[in-house]
């Protein structure tokens, strides 16, 4: 049981220093990151998302975050610096035709996800770790009848009718831990910077429960910034990290990630009550990305494409989106 004592009380502390992050008036990294499917032209399955998060300056964390780290096994908080984090994050998923006023039945169900998050993050040069405790709800509470209708309103496109069969409300919660290590590559002609990092993760909680691997190669300059940019889970994120070494840095990258998912309540439907699910879901599903991220002085912009494989079986094709995220150190 002593690994179950250790993670329960790795989410308290989590959970109990989002109340701090907002209030430490020191240097920071704030971000902003939007995901839309318009980048990869259609307008189904994952249609968007938006994160807005910021974390600490190093070792500017709550006592009680230092004492959980330093109780966790795969945390040295001699080596590591550890950055304290908060952030609010919305989804929208939505089936292929979202003309029809009732929708396919064996298609993805209508869903909206809106979530707090804490997250706490150790790193050094090389490797880094993270532990994030999502909280919200999904269904009509979570307003995403509200944001796609009328933003499809204001850009003139044809507007969805099958909100009505969404997911019903239920409070969610997610816990997602991750470990990634960097390993430098050759100098390249020019001084060019090279990489690879390697990642494992793990997440539980009734919104979603899989365990993840993957890898993403970088080429560019002032590499030691971030572990990458940063994305909405479940994709592989780089977290609060950025910290530029240089005036001037940026890099390309392609990655790759692969999840067995044991369950994703987007597909599979409310926890205890009958409703929308999708049969046949997919138990393996991977992500392919490629995409450039640049920064100038304090501020950085990323671009990131994604190619993420079906999720389950009546899906029509693999589903394809764009990842665009600001982030500022200051």
């Amino acid at each position: 049981m002593t690994w179950y004592i250790r993670i329960c009380a790795a989410v308290l502390a989590v959970s109990m220093l989002a109340s701090q992050a907002w209030a430490d008036g020191s240097d920071a990294v704030i971000s902003v990151t939007i995901e839309n499917d318009m980048f990869g032209g259609t307008d189904r399955n994952y249609s968007n998302g938006l994160r807005v998060e910021r974390f600490s300056e190093p070792n500017r964390v709550h006592p009680w975050l230092k004492r959980t780290a330093d109780f966790l096994p795969f945390i040295d908080v001699d080596r590591a610096k550890l950055r304290q984090g908060i952030g609010l994050s919305h989804a929208i998923y939505t089936p292929e035709d979202i003309s029809l006023r009732v929708p396919d039945p064996v298609d993805r169900p209508y869903a909206a996800w809106l979530n707090i998050s804490g997250t706490v993050i150790a790193r050094d040069n090389d490797v880094q770790d993270s532990l994030q405790v999502n909280i919200g709800m999904i269904g009509p509470s979570a307003v995403g009848k509200f944001v796609q209708t009328n933003w499809h309103d204001v850009i003139r496109i044809k507007k969805p009718k099958g909100w009505a069969y969404q997911l019903k409300d239920e409070p969610g919660i997610e816990i997602i831990a991750e470990h990634q290590r960097r390993f430098d590559g050759p100098i390249l002609p020019g001084n060019i910077e090279t990489d690879i990092a390697l990642s494992g993760g793990l997440a539980l909680g009734n919104i979603r429960t899989y365990a993840s691997t993957g890898a993403m190669m970088r080429l560019g300059f002032d590499l030691d910034a971030d572990f990458g940019p940063p994305r909405i889970r479940p994709s592989l994120s780089g977290g609060g990290a950025f910290a530029p070494g240089s005036r001037f840095g940026g890099y390309v990258f392609v990655g790759a990630e692969g999840r067995a998912i044991a369950r994703d309540i987007f597909l599979d439907g409310n926890t205890f009550r009958d409703g929308p699910r999708v049969e046949n879901r997919s138990p393996l599903v991977a992500d392919l990305t490629a995409g450039i991220a640049l920064h100038g002085g304090d501020v950085q912009v990323a671009f990131t494409y994604v190619h993420r494989t079906e999720q389950f079986r009546a899906q029509a094709g693999p589903q394809r989106f764009g990842a665009v995220s600001i982030s500022i150190a200051r």
